[in-house]
């Protein structure tokens, strides 16, 4: 069979056919479509093509959509509070830092209590100072734990975005960590 036959929509069908070289009774011609791809007889298009005969490889991108800000009106409360904890590794300088607060539309916490603590236990001779402020900037000093590990459980104000519990650390043992635990409630709204 030639090579310009099986163009022409011959195509191998069967052991009788290729013997004899001609198409089987009512099989189509081969298709050429506009992109230039050869389609023989018996086979049909890929299943996702483009006009032009470009093939589509992949799946179809498309943008995740974003409910917008009006959506969220349902309150919900009473939440375990989240995410309500922080910790980081002592310098050096023996000096850290470390804040935690609500983020988020519609996030309010409600602290119940607030609990300190490093890696060397309750024989750190470090201080630790917990205070409330606005983006790391210590305003209002709610507590002093002398020995660096500790639980503060007295009237905490309830706090919206912005607002952080900021603990610091002086005199801690360098490569210790210190950690700022915060449990309570908090109210949200969804979707």
């Amino acid at each position: 069979m030639s090579l310009k036959h099986w163009l022409r929509g011959g195509g191998i069908t069967g052991p009788q056919q290729a013997a004899a070289g001609r198409p089987r009774p009512g099989a189509r011609p081969a298709v050429r479509p506009a992109g230039g791809i050869v389609i023989p007889a018996g086979l049909h298009r890929p299943a996702q093509t483009r006009p032009g005969g470009a093939l589509n490889w992949g799946p179809v991108r498309q943008p995740i959509g974003r409910p917008p800000i009006t959506a969220y009106g349902t309150p919900v409360q009473g939440v375990p509070l989240q995410p309500g904890q922080a910790s980081g590794k002592i310098p050096a300088s023996g000096t850290i830092t470390l804040s935690i607060g609500p983020a988020g539309f519609g996030n309010v916490w409600y602290p119940a209590q607030v609990t300190v603590s490093t890696t060397t236990g309750p024989l750190d001779t470090s201080t630790c100072n917990v205070y409330l402020g606005p983006a790391n900037t210590p305003v209002t000093l709610l507590a002093q734990i002398i020995t660096g590990n500790g639980v503060l459980a007295t009237a905490l104000p309830n706090m919206t975005a912005g607002q952080y519990l900021i603990a610091i650390w002086t005199g801690g043992h360098t490569g210790d960590t210190a950690a700022i635990n915060i449990t309570g409630t908090m109210d949200t709204v969804s979707i």
